[in-house]
């Protein structure tokens, strides 16, 4: 099947990972461009579900604190503590899951991607656990690197899609209207699990690998028992109450 479900920043919120896959209908793959734990209440539910789809995932900064520590110094401390929490509840076999995710794929090279003409990383192919592309300027340098001629990234939160050398300001795509993937585009679905572009819907993106179109969405999902979750797990509050507002 040539649909593929482009996810990133699940952030352990299987209530709205739930929401997504129901709202996206049939599919041929998922494709989730890192971050699948941190933050949010049920890490363990979110890669056991992930699995069972045969997901193909590549590293995020809060996979990586989660599994190994590492980048730990660098988050502030809501997010730090939320990392902590999550190491303490996953299992040693999920830790060294996550560990061993690869910071990139690109269909070059990747049985995964099946040749398909796309790489992956979470934040970008220059860094790709840590730089955040917020402008077309780092946009085009990612696309640059890649290999392949498209590719996917994640880590802001906010979907977007670049063309490489067009310099216009970054606007948020129409939703539910196919965009041709023309020349070399960089391709971010915004965040399933933590939305911070002010609608707290979760977001995702259909890629066409037939068409060679990408459709953005968003999947309306029960924020409250999300958050109910979060305040149950102990987690800090203001982890429940940003996913009302969507920052």
């Amino acid at each position: 099947m040539s649909r593929i479900l482009l996810l990133a920043d699940v952030h352990a919120n299987l209530v709205a990972l739930e929401a997504v896959l129901f709202a996206a209908g049939p599919i041929g793959g998922i494709w989730v461009m890192g971050d699948t734990v941190g933050y949010g209440p049920d890490p363990s539910d979110v890669l056991a579900l992930l699995r069972e789809r045969r997901a193909v995932m590549v590293a995020g900064n809060h996979d990586l604190a989660v599994a190994t520590g590492e980048g730990l110094d660098l988050f502030n401390p809501v997010a730090a503590a939320a990392a902590r929490l999550h190491r303490s509840w996953l299992s040693a076999e999920e830790r060294d899951l996550l560990a061993s995710l690869p910071l990139t794929r690109s269909g070059d090279t990747d049985a995964p991607l099946a040749g398909l003409p796309f790489s992956l990383c979470h934040g970008s192919l220059r860094d790709p656990i840590w730089e955040y592309v917020f402008n077309s300027v780092q946009a085009d340098a990612t696309l640059r690197l890649a290999t392949t001629k498209h590719c996917c990234n994640g880590h802001t939160h906010v979907p977007v899609i670049y063309r490489e050398g067009e310099h216009a300001a970054r606007t948020a795509p129409a939703l539910d209207v196919p965009i041709s993937l023309t020349g070399r585009c960089l391709v971010n679905p915004g965040s399933a699990g933590q939305p911070r572009d002010g609608d707290p819907r979760a977001a995702y993106a259909l890629l066409d690998t037939v068409g060679m179109t990408v459709t953005f969405r968003r999947a309306d999902y029960a924020v409250a028992t999300a958050q109910r979750r979060i305040r149950d797990r102990g987690l800090p509050p203001f982890l429940a109450d940003r996913l009302a507002l969507g920052y």
